[in-house]
Formats: structure tokens, sequence, C-alpha cells
């Protein structure tokens, strides 16, 4: 990776089989295999969301994955995802930067996440705010976070 990693934006109709496929698979190791969430992964959500991703150089796999969709009027992220090999890269950092500028640009002043307890302080280095009580959602902690872009 060369440090100016693009990320793409797509909706899953505007994706290739392959990109979901990887989006899928990085996201099904993360939260199902490594965390054992048994909660569905793919949800309807999914069908809704802008789907942001960086694949690797011979688009075999994802390295970083997350997910931007209106809830309620509210711009919200999540199933960040950064694969196991390509951690302490700072493509989660490089990710959401993207993310924020991209926001920017449709006019969207706040983005909020469930953020899991374990993530927190990523999401704290990043500038978010958290908001409200800790809960359990998918059999995890999480806290409800804001970014004010």
């Amino acid at each position: 990776m060369t440090g100016k990693e693009q990320f793409k934006f797509k909706r899953i109709a505007e994706m290739t089989g392959r990109e979901m496929f990887c989006v899928a698979k990085l996201r099904i190791d993360t939260f199902v295999t490594e965390q054992k969430i048994t909660d569905p992964e793919l949800d309807d959500d999914d069908l809704i969301a802008i789907q942001v991703y960086l694949l690797n150089d011979d688009d075999s796999a994802a390295q970083a994955v997350c997910r931007l969709f209106k809830e309620d009027g509210k711009w919200m992220l999540g199933r960040v995802a950064v694969a196991q090999k390509a951690r302490g890269q700072h493509l989660g950092t490089k990710m959401l930067s993207q993310v924020h500028e991209y926001l920017q640009n449709k006019g969207v002043n706040r983005l909020y996440c469930h953020a899991q307890m374990q993530a927190k302080p990523f999401y704290d280095y990043l500038g978010y705010q958290a908001q409200g009580e800790v809960f359990t959602e998918a059999g995890v902690k999480h806290i409800m976070m804001y970014y004010d872009l």
C-alpha cells in the first residue's frame, strides 16, 4: 500500500460480484469468525448503504471496509473492519478520513456510529464524541458516537 490509497464508494448495485464478495468476506472474517458475533452479518441496511472499501493489488481481498447509510435522517457509519494482515497500516484512519471528506462534499454535517467499546479509543483519536450510555448490540458493548464534519 502506497499511503495514497483511494477507497471506493459504491452501492451494491454498482459493485461487481468480486467486489461484494471481498467486502462480505472481510466483514464475516472480522465480525463472525474473529469476534464470534452470531447475528446476521449482511442485513437490509446493506441494500441502501454506500459500501466503502479498498481491495488489495490483485482485487482478491478487501483490506478495509465500512458502510454508510441514512437512518431516521441521520448518516450512520457501520461495519468498520480492517483485514488482520493489513492492521497497523493506518487504513482505518485513512478510510474514515475519506469518508468524512465524501460526506462533507455531500453537505452532511454530522456522522454517527455505534462504536464497539474496544474500538472507542480509535474513534476518540479521530475526534468522535461519545453520546449517551453504553448499550449491548449483537452481544457486544457499544456506545453511540458522532463526528462533526
